[in-house]
């Protein structure tokens, strides 16, 4: 039997839209066991949070069991946990599809590659900016290319931290992508396109002097915020607050500020008490995760 750890992951950070990802320390965990028989055995220790017909994690690892003619093979799964609230932007339905391969590579003997999973992962999820960094953990860049993806890895500066402000409401992916524009302009790209090389210049330098202005975007966060009630007040209080800069996570609706490392009272700093919220949002400070999905054997 193995124990199987999937980080969070946070999409596009800024103008890296459907390219850039990066992992964070909440974690959706599962135990995979073999059985001699076929049954297939789902437990939740908890309360149940999907129907088995609905859990991506059976469903990426009956996925996987089948590209080798193997959907005979008998188990037990126990969803043990998961840290990362669902429909909220943190990834949660690449963390299901990445457990659920994991669990499948174990129960075949690990027969797929770390490649070949991302490949696959991307596949069932659809792009490739939040599984790869729940696979590789840290910054990734990716892009798929003929059914392959290319990916290179910047190790996140130590001295960042993010504040991730979550709300207590969902939004749904396909909603925010369709408000999304059919096309844009060239000075929309370029203005993109000059803003990923200045985040990822900042990062590799450890200089934040532009920081601010790197995670700007052009591409998505301008509209997805109109859709997400208190976006708008919420910055406010960001662009106020000591932050280098704030970005959208995902297809939203939460929201993460990257900060300097143990910035006292930044928490504090943007109480959202009285400030005419009409949802409650929870505020985390949460580090980077740098080994992304990690599998423990338990005897």
């Amino acid at each position: 039997m193995v124990k199987i750890k999937v980080p969070a992951t946070t999409a596009n950070i800024g103008p890296g839209f459907d390219t850039l990802g990066l992992a964070l320390n909440l974690f959706q965990t599962i135990t995979i066991e073999k059985k001699e028989s076929k049954e297939k055995e789902i437990i939740w220790p908890d309360e149940v949070l999907v129907s088995n017909q609905e859990n991506l994690v059976i469903k990426a690892l009956e996925h996987a069991l089948a590209l080798k003619n193997q959907s005979d093979l008998g188990y037990t799964l126990t969803m043990l946990s998961t840290e990362i609230p669902i429909s909220r932007g943190l990834g949660s339905s690449a963390a299901a599809i990445v457990s659920g391969l994991y669990a499948a590579n174990y129960l075949l003997g690990y027969v797929f590659s770390q490649q070949e999973l991302i490949n696959i992962a991307t596949a069932l999820e659809g792009h490739p900016d939040n599984v790869t960094p729940a696979i590789l953990g840290n910054l990734v860049i990716a892009s798929s290319i003929h059914n392959e993806v290319i990916h290179a890895s910047v190790p996140f500066p130590n001295d960042l931290e993010l504040v991730v402000l979550v709300p207590n409401f969902k939004l749904n992916t396909s909603e925010s992508r369709e408000i999304l524009p059919k096309t844009y302009t060239k000075e929309q790209c370029v203005s993109n396109i000059s803003r990923v090389s200045l985040l990822i210049h900042s990062l590799l330098t450890k200089d934040y002097t532009h920081l601010k202005i790197a995670l700007n975007d052009f591409i998505h966060q301008p509209y997805r915020f109109t859709i997400i009630d208190d976006s708008q007040l919420l910055i406010d209080e960001l662009v106020a607050s000591q932050a280098y800069g704030y970005f959208l996570s995902g297809a939203g609706p939460t929201i993460i500020a990257i900060i300097d490392k143990g910035l006292i009272g930044f928490q504090k700093s943007i109480n959202i008490l009285d400030k005419g919220f009409q949802h409650h949002w929870q505020i985390l400070t949460i580090d980077v995760n740098k080994s992304g999905a990690i599998v423990e054997v338990i005897k």
